[in-house]
């Protein structure tokens, strides 16, 4: 069992603040905790709920972490038992799209957990483990929340249900001689208009429709047609207006892998929808 390094640190109540940051697409709660730095509770739109440290005094890696809660304590200096969510968690590295330059750590198990303690007034915990085997453990007083929690929460429900990496290249596929979407594809569909209208900055919706080598080169064209005007049609129906779309075929012309394999054919299949923002001079 790892022990902690220091005693929990602690902000003195009356210099704890909560800060609350927010739009469609990213929502941050954050707040600064004595002799560490920052540490904020954030999700961006299509991405899951995380806890991001920002230190000022540790630089390492932080290679594993967990959090946890306790009841408020009488005073600062005597601390309840922690009731840690689950065990030491591996800090995995993700670069983000928007981020390429940098990794950063995001951690995402117990993130939950921790802002329904802190919102019910439950003082939360975080313990970090750094690669220099130095620990910290972070105590987060739930108080002086003003609406800083309920705009955090609102925010949460009000997200876009995706990002713009996540929406700007996609393909959808389709099984032999298939042309119309799937349920799950359709759903998709609604959750991209929802995403178009809450972005408010697209020029124009690209929907490429695509076969395998199969047929007929005809055949091909009007099997590529009938997919990419499905796309369309899902995409009308769910408020995307007619003027941002522009339709096309390709028949088998465009193969994104080998037609003489099934798996090939299969990645052929395809309606390619390409999202394009606004040029911002």
């Amino acid at each position: 069992m790892l022990k902690l390094s220091a005693a929990p640190i602690v902000t003195p109540l009356d210099r704890v603040h909560w800060l609350y940051q927010g739009d469609n697409f990213n929502c941050q709660l954050s707040t600064q905790v004595d002799n560490f730095g920052g540490i904020s509770l954030a999700q961006k739109a299509g991405y899951a709920l995380e806890i991001q440290p920002d230190s000022v005094l540790y630089h390492d890696d932080i290679v594993t972490y967990r959090l946890g809660r306790s009841a408020a304590p009488w005073s600062r200096k005597s601390l309840p038992q922690s009731q840690w969510f689950h065990g030491y968690q591996q800090v995995s590295k993700q670069t983000k799209p928007q981020e390429k330059q940098s990794q950063k750590s995001h951690f995402t198990t117990g993130v939950t957990e921790l802002l329904q303690a802190l919102q019910q007034g439950v003082w939360g915990h975080i313990n970090l483990v750094f690669a220099d085997k130095q620990q910290v453990h972070l105590v987060l007083p739930a108080v002086s929340r003003g609406t800083s929690f309920e705009q955090f929460y609102a925010c949460l429900t009000e997200l876009a249900p995706y990002s713009y990496e996540q929406v700007r290249d996609r393909n959808f596929y389709f099984d032999a001689n298939e042309y119309l979407l799937s349920e799950q594809q359709q759903e998709q569909m609604k959750l991209t208009a929802r995403y178009l209208e809450m972005a408010g900055d697209i020029s124009k919706l690209l929907i490429d429709g695509h076969s395998d080598s199969s047929g007929s080169m005809a055949e091909n064209l009007r099997l590529s047609q009938q997919r990419a005007d499905d796309l369309y049609t899902h995409l009308l129906e769910a408020g995307v207006k007619p003027e941002l779309i522009e339709v096309r075929s390709h028949g088998d012309r465009y193969p994104l892998a080998d037609n003489s394999t099934a798996k090939g054919r299969q990645q052929n299949r395809r309606v390619n929808l390409r999202i394009i923002r606004q040029k911002v001079n």
